[in-house]
């Protein structure tokens, strides 16, 4: 179905989600504002989409588990998208260069795009949740996403053995909960940097790194063993700002910072990280 070099305008049919069969969808070059997503989302045999030189605004676009082929379409021009889920599909092609900046959420999971990861990634300043299943690419090494607003991180139930990151930059961003325990089943991760987010609970006893840079959160407890037998030059490890009460500056990874206190325990669990600085 091609509609496109029409003066349709308004909003995509809602109609449109009869036709479960369609193969191809043309709307370009025409003056729709709003994309009904049940319209297009239930076109589950979809594999060709062209929406572009139109009018959307709307807040949210929703094209995943169709079958589009295609390239990734230019989207820059959509001010006002805030959410983005192209995931599960057969997009091809090389990551956009740049996405639009007013997104909190990006998903393009499962597809076969190629290429590097947008630089413009920095200047989404709104971005919460990018979901590009990142940590299970057959070749990439080397993961830097710092200095966002990411607050979430998930991955697949089954990663981690097939891994092939080595190093794994998060540092400055909004993550918290526990540390992710899969992240020490990872056979090629040498330098993990996790520095100021919002991480609690106790230091895993499986992470042995060249790299460990976890300042800055609210971790707690006892130093784990491996830990505390390290030898400065060894390993680059840091631990200040956190709430490790057992962190004396005699060990090199506790020097250059001083550590936080608890002083309602019950508020990292119910009611977010919380402790004050040490005196």
């Amino acid at each position: 179905l091609d509609i496109s070099d029409n003066s349709f305008s308004g909003s995509v049919p809602d109609s449109l989600s009869k036709l479960v069969r369609r193969k191809r969808l043309g709307l370009s070059r025409n003056s729709f504002k709003c994309l009904i997503h049940a319209s297009v989302g239930s076109l589950s045999q979809l594999e060709e989409l062209y929406l572009d030189n139109n009018d959307f605004q709307g807040p949210r676009l929703e094209i995943r588990q169709n079958s589009i082929s295609s390239e990734f379409p230019y989207l820059c021009s959509l001010k006002s998208l805030s959410f983005l889920d192209a995931s599960d599909n057969n997009i091809t092609g090389k990551i956009p260069p740049t996405f639009p900046t007013s997104l909190v959420e990006l998903s393009v999971r499962n597809n076969n795009l190629v290429g590097n990861v947008p630089e413009n990634f920095g200047d989404m300043e709104f971005l919460q949740v990018l979901d590009l299943i990142l940590f299970d690419h057959p070749s990439l090494q080397q993961l830097t996403p710092s200095y966002n607003n990411f607050t979430s991180l998930q991955v697949p139930a089954n990663m981690g053995l097939t891994s092939k990151l080595v190093a794994l930059e998060l540092s400055y961003n909004e993550l918290g909960g526990f540390l992710p325990a899969y992240l020490a089943s990872m056979p090629n991760l040498s330098a993990l940097s996790l520095e100021h987010n919002k991480f609690i609970g106790m230091i895993p006893t499986q992470f042995a790194l060249k790299r460990l840079l976890w300042g800055g959160n609210y971790l707690f407890g006892p130093i784990s063993g491996h830990l505390m037998g390290m030898k400065p030059g060894f390993a680059n490890v840091s631990l200040v700002d956190n709430c490790l009460y057992m962190c004396p500056e005699m060990f090199f990874f506790c020097q250059g910072g001083d550590q936080k206190f608890f002083f309602f325990f019950y508020e990292i669990f119910w009611e977010g990280p919380n402790c004050e600085r040490y005196l």
